[in-house]
């Protein structure tokens, strides 16, 4: 099975110099808790609901004035369309993500695949369980990360 039939097209997206605040309203709005950070439809990174938290708002960064940009994930793990179904759960698990992004032939996004995508195609069979596995096992050893060294704090 590719990829393509299984994730979820034309996700959510968010600029880099838009405000973190604005993020949380869209991710509040649309219920999720990831965004593609794109610019011209290629992806530059992603940020979560996690990194909004641990990475600005535990550090006090102003969300009315950080922009995205700041604390986004650079690297996101991502694949193309026609890669295997089997080739990004061992890529998920390998790396302990629950999404990856998933680009066309020219890098353009088209798409996200999430652990609850995956476990969705897997139909129960053992390779979905494996994958929640390898999740859980990274959370428990993650460090916090350092926060941006130019993102502006709110004032006390």
């Amino acid at each position: 099975m590719q990829l393509q039939e299984v994730i979820t097209k034309n996700p959510e997206t968010i600029r880099p110099d838009v405000s973190i605040r604005d993020a949380t309203m869209i991710m509040r709005d649309c219920r999720i808790g990831f965004l593609p950070v794109t610019d011209d439809g290629r992806v530059l990174g992603v940020i979560t609901d996690r990194d909004i938290v641990i990475r600005a708002i535990a550090s006090g960064f102003d969300p009315q004035t950080t922009t995205v940009r700041h604390i986004m994930t650079t690297d996101p793990v991502q694949l193309r369309s026609n890669d295997t179904f089997d080739k990004a759960l061992e890529l998920m698990a390998a790396n302990a993500v629950s999404r990856i992004i998933v680009t066309d032939k020219n890098g353009k996004l088209i798409g996200v695949l999430s652990a609850g995508d995956a476990a969705t195609a897997c139909k129960g069979d053992v390779r979905a369980a494996k994958l929640a596995v390898a999740i859980h096992k990274r959370a428990k050893r993650l460090p916090s990360p350092m926060p941006p060294h130019d993102a502006q704090y709110v004032s006390e």
